[in-house]
């Protein structure tokens, strides 16, 4: 085999080589920053807010008895958002009720029933 030739294949095998390399280490990036949002998702802040309730909604479920209702609730800042509640708790349109504002690290912002 000539040098000239021999040079040619070893530079083939790297490229080759370097490839599947780029293309194992694409793919392991990718699946760390899937790992890396999932991690900023599960990093959450709570707020304790107030508001009133201003509607109540039956919660649809699978279930033949559902337990729950949906709560329509005005926080004082204006802002509307649901929450689901028991019925046992025996709320009513125009109760004054504490609500948990939860911020996620990805922005997200969700709301439960304190």
């Amino acid at each position: 085999m000539r040098e000239e030739t021999r040079k040619r294949l070893e530079r083939a095998l790297w490229m080759d080589r370097a490839k599947k390399i780029g293309i194992g280490l694409g793919i392991v990036a990718a699946i760390g920053l899937a790992f890396g949002y999932e991690t900023l998702d599960m990093t959450v802040s709570n707020k304790d807010v107030h508001g009133t309730v201003t509607d109540l909604e039956p919660l649809v479920s699978k279930q033949d008895a559902a337990d729950g209702e949906n709560v329509i609730v005005r926080l004082d800042d204006g802002q509307l958002v649901r929450v689901l509640a028991y019925k046992s708790r025996g709320i009513k349109i125009g109760d004054k009720i504490q609500v948990v504002e939860h911020h996620h690290a990805t922005g997200r912002t969700t709301h439960t029933l304190k």
